[in-house]
């Protein structure tokens, strides 16, 4: 009779527990797509047992593990991700090789978010130049200091014989800025310039890269299948993430919603990204140097709303003065109408869609004298 009266409630409760989740879980994702929120929706498999962006490497960080593979899926896209053996999104590639090659430095725009290989700026230019594209980008709160970092430490190793580099303002003064990505990824291993131009130190969040948050740890079950299961999960990641974003501080913003970019930045900012562009250029030595900065969607609407771009001149003018090429990709986006230039991102994420990656690569190709030999 004791265990009738025990067991009836707890029944009961736990019938009213799972409801009420499965309630919740059917709400989220509706709203996940309403709401267009950026976030990783559940696999329903165990296809993913860990992350897969690391504190790796104990010169620029951020890597993969060899021979990994992630599926990231969100409301517009579902894409596997593999690496290669030396942990990067790429295909196998040898150290010397007799033929013509370029290595890719940048970000996650680089390293193709969201889309297949094949629809990929870099596997774009390959195929239609018949040219090798080493794709050394990272995802990963990865900056100009470490697009340096991991040119000169590893891949400027592989023969090549240009360099193709990949500027996003959006996030590359915040990614190489110390006090800003103290706050928001502070427990992360990642190389900072820490002095004044052009008298730098290198400088690195945590002492040690085993202090990273960001390293490979055994991941017990019970986050196995709220990650890859739940949408309630995603949405408590997302939300906690969000949180450190807005602890940036106020008087690094336009206002409550823009973070550093093509329309603002300090001097201090600006002075390492010039920093990080001439040590690529200096250790390039006589090959060719080609950069190309990305606009995101909010920075269109603004360039056509106040029609200034000081970070476009300014950096053509650095450019110029170390005989790099540069190619500013904003004003290439005066022409198209609204829906044109939203095609260009994915609207669940902000990277590049395919329409993207196929709209750099036609100017890309068209611009730089390498690509017109």
């Amino acid at each position: 009779m004791l265990k009738k009266y025990v067991f009836k409630p707890l029944k009961n409760l736990i019938i009213i527990f799972g409801i009420t989740f499965v309630l919740l879980e059917i709400v989220l994702a509706i709203y996940i797509r309403v709401a267009e929120v950026k976030i990783e929706l559940p696999t329903y498999t165990f296809q993913n047992t860990q992350n897969f962006w690391f504190d790796l490497n104990e010169d620029f960080g951020t890597l993969h593990l060899p021979n990994d593979e992630y599926r990231q899926k969100k409301y517009c896209f579902d894409v596997v991700y593999t690496s290669n053996s030396k942990g990067f999104r790429d295909v196998e590639r040898e150290v010397i090789s007799n033929t013509k090659r370029v290595v890719a430095l940048g970000d996650s725009f680089t390293e193709g978010i969201g889309v297949n290989l094949e629809d990929r700026l870099t596997n774009l230019l390959e195929k239609d130049k018949n040219i090798p594209h080493l794709n050394f980008g990272l995802a990963g709160n990865f900056g100009p200091t470490q697009y340096f970092m991991l040119y000169k430490t590893l891949a400027r190793k592989y023969s090549h014989e240009a360099v193709l580099v990949g500027i996003l303002p959006s996030n590359d003064f915040i990614d190489d800025d110390y006090e800003i990505a103290l706050k928001v990824a502070g427990d992360r291993y990642k190389p900072f310039l820490n002095g004044t131009y052009p008298n730098y130190e290198l400088e690195y969040h945590t002492d040690s890269i085993q202090k990273s948050k960001a390293r490979p740890r055994k991941q017990g079950f019970i986050h196995k299948t709220l990650k890859n299961f739940t949408n309630s999960y995603n949405m408590y990641r997302y939300l906690r993430v969000m949180r450190r974003v807005k602890a940036i501080p106020q008087d690094e913003l336009l206002d409550a919603s823009k973070v550093p970019s093509y329309f603002n930045y300090t001097e201090k900012q600006f002075n390492r990204m010039r920093y990080s562009i001439e040590v690529i250029k200096k250790l390039a030595g006589d090959r060719p140097v080609m950069i190309y900065s990305i606009p995101i969607e909010k920075e269109i609407k603004a360039y056509r709303e106040h029609g200034k771009n000081s970070l476009g001149e300014r950096l053509k003018a650095v450019c110029d003065s170390i005989n790099v090429e540069y190619l500013d990709l904003l004003p290439k986006t005066e022409s198209f109408t609204t829906e044109e230039y939203e095609a260009l991102f994915l609207s669940c994420d902000g990277h590049w869609s395919e329409a993207g990656n196929a709209f750099a690569k036609k100017h890309i190709e068209s611009y730089f004298t390498y690509y017109k030999k």
